[in-house]
């Protein structure tokens, strides 16, 4: 009787033994997953946080210029530019604003220029706008050369190379842009041995036209915003 007393006892506590373990088990990784999920929840809340830091600082510092609201002097001087009745002190104030054009270039109503002050022939120096995305400069309106002269003044140089050329008895600007605007001070005869155009930046002096390989500063145009 006691031989059989010890052995189901012997039977009771070995058969009670894992159960307890298995309760243990279960208990450590309950408590291991709640540490688990709580470790997820503070990265995530982390990375939240990071993220909308980010999005709060601008990537592009011209952006925000862009969206800036404009004044009301910039405004009437833009009015002045578009109608041509700009004065001097006037365009010189606005070739040193860029709102959103690249460093180096100038923003003029909706395209960005840059004077180049390097001497180049009419042919390098439509090749050297090329590389930057640009070609040399095509003049639409009164306006737009005395600005295009203001640039041009503003870099200590008396001329610089624009976009126009002549080919089979007519000028044309090598951006493809119609020439409706003609601002001479006097031709170069024979036109087809002096087919490239310059601008003069003396006020009231128009542009004149000599041989292709001369050297001189040069003006190239980019549109950035299309």
């Amino acid at each position: 009787m006691d031989a059989q007393f010890i052995v189901s006892s012997h039977f009771t506590s070995n058969h009670h033994l894992p159960t307890t373990h298995s309760t243990d088990n279960r208990a450590y990784c309950h408590h291991t997953i709640a540490i688990i999920m709580k470790a997820l929840l503070i990265i995530s809340l982390l990375l939240v946080a990071v993220f909308s830091s980010a999005a709060a600082v601008p990537v592009e510092s011209g952006a925000e210029e862009a969206d800036a609201p404009k004044n009301d002097q910039g405004e009437a001087v833009k009015t002045k530019v578009q109608a041509g009745n700009l004065n001097d002190t006037e365009a010189e104030s606005i070739v040193q604003v860029a709102s959103y054009c690249p460093d180096g270039w100038f923003n003029y109503q909706t395209k960005c220029y840059m004077l180049v002050n390097i001497h180049l022939s009419w042919f390098n120096a439509e090749k050297h706008c090329n590389e930057r995305g640009a070609s040399l400069v095509s003049v639409g309106s009164y306006a737009d050369y005395r600005y295009l002269q203001q640039m041009t003044r503003t870099a200590n140089a008396a001329s610089a190379w624009i976009g126009a050329f002549f080919l089979e008895n007519k000028w044309l600007w090598i951006d493809g842009s119609r020439m409706y605007y003609s601002n001479w001070y006097s031709p170069t005869y024979p036109l087809s041995s002096n087919p490239c155009m310059y601008l003069q930046s003396t006020a009231d002096l128009g542009w004149r036209n000599t041989v292709c390989g001369s050297t001189r500063p040069f003006i190239c145009v980019h549109n950035y915003r299309c």
